[in-house]
């Protein structure tokens, strides 16, 4: 695999990271319930780990000789932070499987570079163990 093909890989792994629901949600702040402190403290371990995620693959970018670009927000996540968390968790939780989905075609993708694919094998186990600890709303 050249080392092209390798970072338009690594850049889509960035932008799933960067530019997903739960970080738009870190930035913007929803409201949270005192009720929902279980699923704030979900998301809040779920961006951790996408920003540690997203730290390594930037510097797995920069290693290959290329510029990180972690893209931009969609313009669907506007007006999100202005619901509640419980109101937002189904939404999440879609997020979260989307981003599971592409993920994998990352790792499919990166079959030919054992180094990089291991990295998106890591970022895959841990995106997918975010999925079931995250409360569902009643």
């Amino acid at each position: 695999m050249n080392p092209t093909d390798v970072i338009d890989v690594l850049q889509r792994l960035l932008r799933i990271l960067s530019r997903s629901l739960p970080m738009y949600l870190d930035e913007a702040k929803p409201w949270v319930h005192a009720d929902d402190q279980p699923a704030a403290a979900a998301l809040q371990r779920l961006v951790t780990d996408r920003k540690l995620y997203r730290d390594r693959v930037c510097g797995a970018i920069v290693e290959l000789g290329d510029r990180p670009d972690p893209g931009r927000f969609s313009g669907t996540f506007i007006g999100l932070a202005d619901l509640d968390l419980a109101y937002l968790s189904d939404q999440l939780m879609q997020s979260q499987r989307a981003d599971v989905t592409a993920i994998k075609a990352c790792v499919a993708d990166l079959a030919e570079a054992p180094t990089w694919r291991e990295l998106a094998e890591e970022v895959l186990g841990n995106m997918q163990g975010h999925l079931t600890e995250m409360p569902k709303h009643e």
